[in-house]
């Protein structure tokens, strides 16, 4: 799995791993299979972040909303 885009987004999805890795799972799996390919979550700092799945690169892009 690689993630690439806003790197403080980054930084709170590996501090969500740390905190919550099954709900770090489930947000990558929703990103995988919903039909835009896309899900949100929201960081520690109250920011709203978008991972989008890359299919024929196979990674993940973070972005703020």
């Amino acid at each position: 799995m690689k993630l690439t885009g806003d790197q403080q987004g980054i930084e709170e999805l590996k501090k969500l791993r740390e905190k919550d890795i099954e709900y770090l799972k489930f947000l990558l799996q929703e990103a995988k299979t919903n039909t835009d390919l896309r899900t949100s979550f929201r960081g520690t700092d109250g920011q709203k972040y978008i991972i989008l799945f890359v299919p024929g690169e196979n990674t993940f892009k973070v972005e703020k909303e």
